[in-house]
């Protein structure tokens, strides 16, 4: 336990970012009606956050390497911090968009740096507890994070300098740490081809994943808020299906280590379809909140454990010695959804109301089921399967892409086999 001892306050300045963050995109998220923003235009200004992530995740790895791990950090969570502010100051979709823009960039930097470092200083002994700890850490400070939103009202301005100063509390950890930080290592292209012909349900699958995760997490309090919950219950229902995507992890991960992987991938689907059309069901009703947030909580067990999946199936089929490189394009995959994700589900809900983000991720959900049954008939199975690795798959992860993009794109012939 003594390399993850000394992990703590990286670990704890990373828990803070996540308090912070998660708490305030549900809170803009609910700001933004507040202000009168059209459905489609929250969407749109909410998801920018993805394009931000997106590149980030890219170009963010240069700022690493020329000021080193600690300063890299402080300056981005300087920058992140700033935003809620900004936020405060001035009503525009524009300028709304473009802070949106920026935190998601700062939110990749800061966790290219997190993840980095976990890798660097973890062994291959303990490396699964410093991951599972860090996974635990993910779904933990999002999912509670949603409960900060209950000591103040949403229309307000207390929670948007609480979210800054937790931002900025964030830095002390990691700034009077003691331990080394790791050494940056240079930066080259990302391929994401190889992947896609690989393994087209690993990479659909990411996709699919941040389609879904996205639109739940930033159009997810409007249509909760549609459906008549109080600001309370709102930050309740976003927590239960965070918390949730703990639970199934390892049981169908394992599952899946056991079967046809593309089979556990549909039936993962399947359910999360079935609890989208139980939402859009419930939330149309105008039931009983603790139905909603049984719903929600059922809804998080299995849409969480997609990007897991399918990052694992990417690597039964993915050439070992490029793992690296498949973990970029899967998270390049989650990124392009994340992107669009929110802006579809807002556009669905403008024209089916409260459900239409249900009905918009049950869609893809069911979508991605149907393709991998028909891939899985079409190929049988890989001679050789990875041990499962539950991964957060939310927005809340980028190591592997600012590793991938510092692999050299011209190192050997990438060998396809289709599934």
């Amino acid at each position: 336990m003594g390399p993850i001892r000394q992990l703590t306050a990286l670990l704890a300045s990373y828990g803070l970012l996540l308090l912070a963050n998660g708490m305030f995109t549900t809170l803009l998220s609910l700001r933004t009606r507040l202000e009168g923003f059209p459905t489609e235009l929250i969407g749109l200004v909410m998801g920018s956050y993805f394009i931000g992530l997106f590149l980030g995740a890219r170009y963010a790895a240069g700022v690493v390497n020329k000021v080193g791990h600690i300063r890299a950090f402080g300056v981005f969570a300087s920058l992140i911090s700033i935003t809620p502010l900004l936020h405060m100051l001035v009503v525009s979709p524009t300028l709304w968009f473009v802070l949106r823009l920026i935190a998601g960039f700062s939110m990749a930097g800061l966790i290219v740096v997190t993840e980095s470092w976990l890798n660097a200083r973890a062994e291959d002994h303990n490396r699964g507890a410093v991951l599972s700890i860090y996974m635990i850490i993910n779904y933990l400070g999002a999912g509670s994070a949603q409960l900060l939103l209950m000591l103040d009202d949403p229309g307000g301005y207390r929670l948007f300098l609480l979210a800054s100063i937790t931002f900025s509390v964030s830095l002390i950890p990691v700034l009077l740490t003691r331990t080394t930080a790791p050494l940056p290592e240079p930066p080259g292209p990302l391929r994401i081809s190889p992947v896609l012909k690989a393994s087209p349900v690993g990479f659909f699958g990411a996709m699919a994943a941040g389609l879904i995760n996205a639109s739940f997490y930033t159009m997810g309090p409007l249509s909760a808020q549609d459906a008549g919950l109080s600001a309370d219950e709102i930050a309740l229902f976003l927590a239960c299906g965070i918390l949730g995507g703990l639970v199934l992890q390892i049981p169908l991960g394992r599952l899946s280590d056991r079967i046809e992987r593309r089979k556990v991938i549909a039936l993962a689907s399947v359910g999360t379809t079935l609890c989208c059309g139980a939402l859009a069901w419930l939330v149309m009703q105008q039931v009983e909140v603790k139905w909603l947030l049984l719903g929600s909580f059922s809804y998080g067990c299995l849409a969480f454990t997609l990007y897991s999946l399918a990052g694992a199936h990417a690597n039964d089929w993915g050439d070992p010695g490029r793992r690296m490189q498949t973990a970029g394009a899967l998270l390049a995959g989650f990124g392009i959804g994340a992107i669009v994700g929110p802006f579809l589900s807002g556009t669905a809900m403008s024209a089916l109301g409260p459900s239409g983000l249900f009905v918009f991720n049950g869609a893809v959900a069911l979508m991605l089921a149907l393709f991998s049954l028909y891939q899985s008939a079409r190929r049988g199975m890989a001679l050789s399967k990875p041990r499962f690795v539950p991964q957060p798959g939310s927005q809340y992860s980028s190591d592997e892409l600012y590793r991938a993009v510092q692999e050299e794109g011209g190192q050997g012939k990438e060998e396809s086999r289709q599934p």
